[in-house]
């Protein structure tokens, strides 16, 4: 039986409800909640698997959700406090909870799905005072597999992670933290996620600073540069500083 196309099934994303996608807590972004992490918004809560991990590490959490996918949406309903079915950039949550100090802000697989996602960073900072955390999970498109495919000549868009068919941005190290810096964000600290082994099956051999993979071999200069070819991901760790003077 032939697989429909990706963009077939997954560009619709109002309707589209993936469990594997939507209802899979990010339980290594958690762990850097070290303490109680005060009201949480999670942007892009997806079903609130993640909004409900916190809560149980840390009971009497309050977790407020925006979430697009009306699918979705209804499923966080049942596991954090509140969910708000609309998109971030439309969203005027000062009106909706004028009362709500949000001390913690996650944004977990969202921000490459955005056209403008500077101007959603600077929206957003204008809803935070100063000190307010911010953690962001980002693909990282430097990765080595990326790299290689694409010296093959591939660049396919699958249902989900690096290459899924809904991102619209794509960032390295240097420019992620570029743009949190731009729009009104302190970087505390970038950690790489990585799956050193879905990558390994591509390599033939390695030497000190040199790369040789299937279509292509790199050279890197330090630990750090090695450390981003093997990264999928990076969290981003933040504090929202002075609002930035770029527009709306």
């Amino acid at each position: 039986m032939a697989t429909e196309p990706v963009w077939k099934t997954h560009l619709a994303a109002d309707s589209v409800f993936d469990p594997q996608y939507h209802q899979s807590a990010r339980a290594e972004v958690v762990s850097f909640l070290n303490d109680p992490p005060g009201v949480v918004l999670d942007v892009g809560c997806g079903g609130g698997a993640t909004g409900k991990l916190i809560k149980e590490k840390f009971p009497g959490t309050r977790v407020i959700g925006i979430e697009l996918n009306p699918h979705a949406a209804d499923h966080a309903r049942r596991v954090i406090d509140d969910v708000i079915c609309e998109s971030v950039d439309t969203v005027d949550l000062p009106q909706l909870l004028p009362d709500i100090r949000i001390d913690t802000v996650l944004l977990l697989d969202v921000l490459e799905h955005l056209y403008d996602p500077w101007r959603t960073l600077v929206r957003l900072r204008r809803w935070l005072t100063a000190g307010a955390r911010v953690l962001a999970s980002v693909p990282n498109i430097r990765n080595l597999s990326n790299l290689d495919e694409l010296a093959a000549g591939r660049w396919e868009y699958a249902p989900n992670g690096v290459l899924d068919v809904t991102h619209l941005r794509f960032f390295t190290r240097s420019t992620l933290k570029r743009m949190f810096e731009e729009t009104g964000f302190s970087v505390v600290h970038m950690e790489p996620l990585t799956q050193p082994l879905s990558i390994d099956r591509h390599i033939l051999a390695r030497a000190p600073g040199r790369i040789v993979a299937r279509n292509i071999t790199l050279r890197f200069r330090d630990f750090d540069d090695l450390q981003e070819l093997y990264a999928l991901q990076y969290v981003v760790d933040a504090r929202a500083t002075q609002p930035a003077a770029t527009a709306a």
